[in-house]
């Protein structure tokens, strides 16, 4: 304590203030280290300053010190102790009560003291803090305030407020400049990213972060930050990086004698070291984390600390150890109420209990877990974030369909476990209301918009940085508005399996796969019943669908491939060479397979044999075809095709910066075509075509969307697997009416579409991020949320020849009466007759139909003869 405190005195001098004994200063300089979050320098300065002030008799500010004390070095104290007799004080103090300065200053450290203890005091503490921030209308702490909210909400399980809350933060520290917190919440958001295993964007945010604290000398060392890069390090197996950095904070922790820091860094490096295969030095650190969790009250910390361990012991094979050990970290999580993190740590004993062969206790613990996750998804109001909870936490539900399946043969209750999470933000969306657009949104998307066309007139590389960082900044403020996939819905339940059965056409059989190790499975769903067949695990399907995709994007036919695949896929289902029609739910990279390019043992495409369509969920699909109807769109065609693209220069240059492509984009001749034939086809007086000046992003918006049956885009497609809302379609831009050109699958989800049918004839539009048992997110997905009821999207880059071969066999079948399922079918049939060996898959198998495809589309007046 005495170095430090010679330390922080030479500081003091350095900057002018040669007085070490003033207790102002000693307090001002306290402060400052505070406000950045660097606590470890302004412990002795707020020991110092107490000390003063207590012998001159002032009370107040002897008390503000000691509360700075407190804060700083809590992690050599009680927590639980400590947070208790501050709650007292709180109640009982008179400075405390009278003076609200004082009274923040107390809450923002109570509030901390508790964030390591619990999460719902921790909300409480934040909560009356900001209540004081306002009535003294302090922006800074009000902020804050709103961002550590923000935390114990994420804690509890409330993703969709958490995320508004700490991105809201970010931005009100970065209009206030308010370092401290930018720090802390670029951090965290990195943090948060390491959680969702997407690790270079966790770095992008970590580095933002050291950028401001580099700015910032007297941040101090950056704790947090290099704990998440620790853990960035691991989870992208740079092992050598994370062990240097875990050295690093464990000695930064025990100079500094922060005992939290120290716990956590031990923990993160007990995984280094599991990783290098030196089990016992985990074991020597995690027990060692245990003792200064336990000795420190630092709950949250224990329960990982505990898990850990049980891994360790279950991969030694120590299970009843094992089963301990991830029991009391059940425990500690439940006491330290960290709701997000109950449902894991359920899990890992689940797991343990099926190895154990306890399975009726494994059910029971899942069905928790479960009943957790389902109040917590239905929480989220925002699509996006039930999306990301869904995708941490899908393996749950994989591995209790498993146990269901395997040990306790419940095809009923297997069947319910998966639709919990299967297609959940789609089935969410059927069910919902759907609010109008806010002028809030509209701004936002206005304000996007407006900066992407200033991206395009930038003409220097630190122009386009600081653009760049405003957009970014911009569409953070998306969280902080009740947006349209705010939705309101129904109390969820899952819909029985019997009665999902009766919506399963006589000729037609349901595939939901489950991908998983050491097996996977396929419920297969008739109309008459319903099982569970047992198939190949994940690791060897998903290596033949790569394999396979990769053949047919190289345009070459490999029919022994193809063949492989059929076989692991159906060879256990003889229901599917029976049935006319398949209806697959895909998992994995199966979200990625043309089906209809399988062979079967006949040596023919499953085209040949099938009509094969796809659904985000056996629950989703029988909410479209047991909806009610929805008032009709209006007869009519909106086409969008021919666009100039070569002579688009602000639509390249965008598409450029915008990390879209790194080559200039080339015209589509034959798209305008294609638009001119589905127009020749749908005969009504309702057509919209926009052709190429016209084919603007603000002309499409605005072309009454709802009153359209068919929407036609014949246009330039990108996917974005990282960010799968940055999806997008290429128009032309119109800065008259501050349109940048692209249209993303953020902004898609916003439209009101009412289409019986939507066409992406554009590359790549059912190619997205993978997302667990929620799917894949694409711009297929993005126009089915929007409304739309069927939506024909491609698998990889299309061809502008054949597809405009297929789009006309695909009208002219649509224009004779048949469903948009069949004539699909019926065109990709065309074409292998018409060319033979020629037509190889990669011609025709990218397209695919999603949704009802055996529903008449409104074309013109006639019977559907399918």
């Amino acid at each position: 304590m005495l170095t430090l405190l010679m330390c922080a005195t030479a500081c003091i001098a350095l900057r002018g203030q040669s007085n070490i004994d003033d207790p102002a200063q000693l307090l001002k300089q306290a402060l400052r280290f505070a406000d950045l979050y660097n606590w470890s320098d302004a412990a002795p300065l707020f020991t110092r300053a107490e000390q003063i002030y207590n012998s001159r008799g002032d009370a107040r500010n002897t008390l503000y010190a000691h509360l700075g004390r407190l804060r700083s070095t809590m992690e050599q104290l009680s927590l639980p102790q400590t947070s208790e007799e501050l709650g007292a004080e709180l109640e009982k103090n008179p400075l405390l009560k009278s003076d609200d300065d004082l009274r923040l200053f107390c809450l923002t450290v109570l509030g901390d003291i508790d964030g390591e203890i619990d999460a719902v005091p921790m909300r409480r503490d934040w909560e009356a803090a900001l209540k004081v921030a306002q009535i003294i209308g302090d922006k800074k702490w009000q902020n804050r305030a709103q961002g550590e909210i923000g935390f114990s909400l994420f804690l509890e399980g409330d993703m969709g407020t958490a995320h508004s809350k700490v991105s809201g933060a970010l931005i009100g520290a970065t209009i206030l400049n308010d370092a401290g917190a930018q720090i802390r919440y670029l951090a965290a958001i990195g943090q948060a990213f390491v959680q969702l295993g997407a690790f270079d964007d966790a770095i992008g945010f970590f580095d933002k972060a050291l950028k401001v604290a580099a700015s910032n000398p007297d941040a101090g060392y950056q704790f947090l930050i290099q704990q998440g890069r620790l853990q960035a390090f691991r989870g992208k197996g740079q092992l050598d990086l994370a062990q240097q950095v875990a050295d690093e904070l464990i000695t930064q922790a025990r100079v500094k004698q922060r005992y939290v820091k120290e716990t956590n860094a031990l923990i993160t490096a007990s995984t280094v070291a599991v990783a290098r295969k030196e089990q016992s030095k985990a074991i020597e650190e995690l027990d060692e984390a245990i003792q200064l969790a336990q000795k420190g009250g630092f709950t949250r910390l224990l329960a990982d600390a505990q898990l850990s361990l049980a891994d360790i012991y279950r991969n030694n094979g120590d299970l009843s150890k094992a089963e301990s050990l991830a029991a009391a970290a059940v425990e500690s999580t439940r006491t330290s109420n960290d709701i997000y993190l109950l449902p894991l740590r359920l899990q890992t004993l689940a797991q343990l209990q099926v190895s154990q062969g306890k399975y009726l206790d494994a059910n029971s613990t899942y069905d928790r877990a479960s009943d957790i996750l389902d109040v917590m998804i239905g929480n989220v109001k925002s699509a996006n974030a039930k999306v990301g909870l869904i995708t941490s936490m899908s393996s749950i539900y994989t591995e209790h369909f498993a146990l269901l399946a395997d040990h306790l043969n419940d095809t009923a209750k297997a069947f319910s476990v998966l639709e919990h999470a299967r297609g959940r933000v789609t089935t969410d969306l059927l069910t919902s209301v759907r609010p109008l657009d806010t002028p809030a949104e509209d701004e936002i998307e206005k304000q996007i918009n407006r900066l992407n066309l200033e991206l395009t007139k930038a003409n220097s590389v630190e122009q386009i940085r600081k653009l760049r960082d405003q957009i970014f900044l911009t569409e953070q403020r998306r969280w902080l508005i009740a947006t349209s996939d705010s939705w309101k819905s129904d109390p969820w339940e899952t819909i029985p399996l019997e009665r999902t059965r009766e919506t399963v056409p006589a000729n037609a059989v349901m595939l939901e796969y489950v991908l998983a190790e050491p097996h996977s499975y396929c419920l297969v769903i008739g109309h008459d019943s319903a099982r569970i067949a047992t198939l190949a695990g994940r690791e060897k399907i998903e290596k033949l669908v790569a394999v396979y995709i990769k053949t047919l994007k190289t345009k070459a036919a490999s029919k022994t491939e193809a063949a492989a695949i059929d076989k692991i896929l159906f060879e256990n289902i003889p229901e599917a060479a029976k049935a006319q029609r398949l209806i697959v739910v895909p998992d994995g990279r199966l979200h990625l397979l043309p089906f209809d390019a399988l062979v079967d043992s006949n040596g023919r495409y499953l085209v040949e044999s099938h009509t094969i369509t796809y659904a985000p969920s056996a629950t989703g699909m029988y909410l479209m075809n047991s909806s009610a109807p929805r008032q009709r769109a209006q007869e009519g065609l909106l086409g969008v095709g021919g666009i100039p693209y070569e002579h688009a220069e602000e639509s390249n240059k965008l598409a450029t910066l915008r990390g879209y492509t790194t080559t200039p984009l080339v015209n589509l001749p034959a798209s305008k075509e294609e638009v001119l034939a589905a127009d020749a086809a749908v005969q009504s007086g309702g057509n919209t075509l926009l052709i190429g000046s016209n084919a603007t992003k603000s002309g499409f918006e605005h072309a009454d969307l709802e009153q359209h049956s068919i929407i036609h885009l014949a246009v330039h497609g990108f996917a974005d697997e990282k960010h799968p809302d940055r999806a997008a379609l290429i128009f032309l831009s119109d800065s008259q009416y501050t349109d940048d050109g692209i249209l993303e699958a953020g902004e898609i989800v916003r439209l009101h579409t009412n289409a019986d049918l939507v066409v992406l004839s554009a590359c790549d539009t059912a190619v997205g991020s993978l997302q667990g048992e929620e799917g894949i997110a694409n711009l297929s997905l993005a126009f089915l949320l929007s409304g739309s009821k069927t939506v024909v999207s491609t698998l990889w880059t299309i061809d502008d020849t054949s597809t405009l071969y297929l789009m006309k066999r695909f009208y002219a079948h649509l224009s004779e009466g048949n469903t948009a399922a069949f004539a699909l079918t019926a065109a990709k049939r065309d074409m292998l007759k018409t060319y033979g060996a020629q037509a190889v898959p990669y011609y025709w198998a990218s397209f695919r139909l999603e949704g009802l495809g055996d529903r008449p589309v409104s074309i013109k007046k006639s019977i559907p003869k399918n």
